[in-house]
């Protein structure tokens, strides 16, 4: 029942007839990519994400892993994935080449992502950190660093791991402690961190931990954070392994979900670190990491969010149970209206959900060579991990319904996606850390500025789209609602301390469905354009349909939204802490 086909073909039109078709595709590295080229690189990524990687993921939730004198054991079959991963080159697509590296645009190797994600959300968190830890380092580190670790790092070899949290340090990062001590040529690092994903395993021949850490002169608060490469094993000269280092994992997280993925506890005993970046620049260095995780994030609610609804529409088409209107003979549940409208909610949200990762990724492509898509690629960044992260537990929730009580029992698999889908929200800065960032930062920061320029775009491409007069004039509707919404807080923010931190949330939900209506006539003006060269015409239609769907039943949200924004925070903040 929970047979997991990666939809390729979903992807292509994503990419390359949505987000692709752009003026600016110019100077992206698309222009190498076209379709024919791009499905076999899919094709080859499906076939191992569905055939090998994808049954590791029973035994994975299942057995889960375990901890015994600091040694981890891992699920069955994930040794296996990861060499089969490896030898393909899967590492290497978006590196530099440098290094081992194919360098091509994240934009392409996104897919790959998402793909291995639904095949085994907690196997993959360790070939994708790794990928977020070498950006760090290709970035920031020293020439003699990149040397010894970014090939390894690449090929797959080494894997990557971020060293953030504390137990007494979360979210709040200035006040963490751990201590960095010069020695020479190196730092002896000092420390305890926890929640740290794939921190310990035997599946590569080393494991690079970033770690944040404070030199004994620094500044107190976040200005006196460092970042350091600290190896699990330390590296001769000529880059062989050498002795281990004085590191270790003291114990692993027992979860609600990700149960096959090793979440430690590290300790660090002046252990042998390397700087990365600037002195007390670490949480800048960091941010390339975390910002690269926080897309990748928003990648997984869309590959789990896929897995859910691709068992569900099978559960639908299989189960038999009751009767329709139109019909005397009982039927499997697909055909009835409420089980029609939650799968078409579910699938119309992916559809959409995928497109925004996708042009965030590719405005992070444009950013690296053109500055001006910084901005964009900023603004976008925690609207869609946090909008996509939140979408999906509405869809695992819904794929779990679908199955009625089936769904509640373990022995479909529909709780599982339920359960790995709830961390998506908490990691890489909660919603409501994304929430701050962009009222606080991007958009009280900027003056409105970035958001403005986004909001004209939109509106300038609807009035050409291919769309319906009654989808333009809904979707300018939201349009001037969000700058209503948008003059309301720069208005107000100073008046009212705690605005935006009290509307941060419903701010950016109203922006993630506003962006979701572009994309849908995005979407939908796609569509209508293939459809004259293309004899799928069952493809592209369902494009149009689901497109349109969420227009009819989800932009109206961007109105609710904005209207709780506008009320302020009063009510909010008036209630006494005894009553809560």
């Amino acid at each position: 029942m929970d047979q997991f086909r990666p939809p390729v073909k979903d992807m292509i039109f994503a990419l390359r007839e949505v987000v692709g078709k752009k003026d600016l595709q110019l100077n992206s590295g698309f222009e190498d990519f076209d379709r024919e080229y791009l499905e076999t690189i899919y094709d080859g990524a499906a076939e191992i994400a569905s055939e090998i990687i994808a049954p590791t993921n029973k035994d994975g939730d299942r057995v889960g892993v375990s901890i015994k004198d600091g040694q981890v054991t891992v699920p069955n079959g994930y040794a296996e994935a990861l060499d089969a991963y490896i030898e393909g080159g899967w590492p290497t697509l978006s590196c530099n080449p440098e290094y081992g590296g194919q360098g091509m645009p994240a934009s392409i190797s996104m897919p790959v992502n998402e793909m291995v994600m639904a095949a085994n959300f907690s196997w993959a968190h360790l070939v994708l950190l790794t990928n977020s830890a070498i950006r760090a380092v290709d970035a920031h580190a020293k020439q003699e660093l990149k040397d010894l670790y970014l090939e390894k790092l690449i090929s797959g070899k080494f894997t990557g791991t971020m060293n953030l949290t504390e137990p007494q340090a979360g979210s709040d990062l200035s006040v963490l402690n751990t201590i960095a001590e010069p020695n020479g040529e190196h730092y002896k690092i000092t420390g305890q961190k926890i929640f740290i994903t794939w921190g310990e395993h035997d599946l590569s021949e080393n494991i690079v931990h970033l770690v944040l850490a404070r030199l004994p002169d620094a500044p107190d608060g976040v200005k006196g954070i460092s970042l350091f490469l600290v190896p699990k094993i330390r590296l001769n000269q000529d880059g062989t392994l050498g002795e281990k280092n004085t590191l270790k994992a003291v114990s692993v997280e027992h979860k609600l979900g990700i149960h096959g993925c090793a979440t430690c506890v590290m300790s660090f005993e002046e252990a042998e670190g390397f700087l990365v970046g600037e002195p007390n620049q670490g949480l800048a260095c960091m941010f390339t990491m975390m910002n690269d995780a926080r897309i990748g994030v928003a990648c997984e609610s869309v590959a789990i969010a896929e897995r859910a609804y691709q068992q569900a529409v099978n559960y639908a088409k299989d189960r038999i149970q009751g009767k329709t209107q139109s019909s005397d003979s009982r039927v499997t549940i697909i055909n009835h209206p409420d089980v029609r409208r939650m799968l078409l909610s579910m699938k119309s949200l992916i559809e959409i959900m995928r497109v925004l990762v996708y042009e965030n990724t590719f405005e992070c492509d444009l950013a690296e060579s053109k500055s001006e898509h910084i901005k964009r690629a900023d603004l976008l960044t925690p609207i869609t991990k946090a909008w996509c992260s939140e979408l999906c537990q509405d869809i695992t929730s819904i794929a779990l319904q679908v199955h009625g009580g089936m769904g509640y029992v373990e022995e479909t698999g529909a709780a599982q996606h339920f359960r790995d889908a709830r961390i998506t929200t908490i990691y890489e800065g909660t919603t409501g850390i994304q929430a701050n960032d962009l009222i606080g930062r991007k958009f009280i920061g900027d003056n409105g500025s970035g958001m403005k320029d986004l909001l004209n775009q939109i509106e300038e491409e609807i009035e050409v789209a291919d769309i319906d007069r009654k989808i333009k004039d809904a979707l300018n509707q939201a349009i001037e609602q969000a700058r209503d919404v948008s003059s309301f807080i720069l208005e107000n923010f100073k008046k009212d301390p705690n605005l935006s931190g009290a509307s941060g949330h419903n701010f950016l939900m109203m922006m993630g469905y506003l962006l979701g209506g572009w994309i849908a006539t995005r979407n939908i003006t796609a569509a209508k354009n293939a459809l004259k060269d293309s004899d799928d015409s069952e493809f592209y239609n369902a494009k149009i349909v689901s497109s349109s769907f969420y227009i009819e039943q989800f932009l109206p949200l961007v109105s609710s939204f904005g209207s709780s924004v506008m009320h302020g925070s009063e009510s909010m903040m008036s209630m006494p802490d005894e009553q809560f």
